[in-house]
């Protein structure tokens, strides 16, 4: 749940587990959604303007799904 918030301090706790395949895939999702805290960023950004944050949200939420994904599929190559 830390990694959801903030991407650098979720992925230092889980380098702290056991290495397996769900370890590795979660450490790739959050890698390719980002964090809380960068949505967060984005948003105070494009908030002066008139464009809504939900693609973003959208396409970040996807980003991390198929980081997750490919992961898996070459870990079991």
């Amino acid at each position: 749940m830390a990694g959801m918030i903030e991407l650098t301090n979720g992925v230092k706790m889980m380098s702290l587990l056991p290495i397996s395949n769900l370890t590795i895939c979660l450490i790739s999702f959050l890698i390719g959604f980002g964090g809380i805290s960068v949505l967060f960023q984005v948003y105070s950004i494009i908030s002066k303007e008139n464009i809504s944050i939900k693609p973003y949200i959208y396409g970040k939420l996807l980003q991390g799904i198929l980081s997750m994904f490919f992961t898996l599929i070459l870990i079991n190559i």
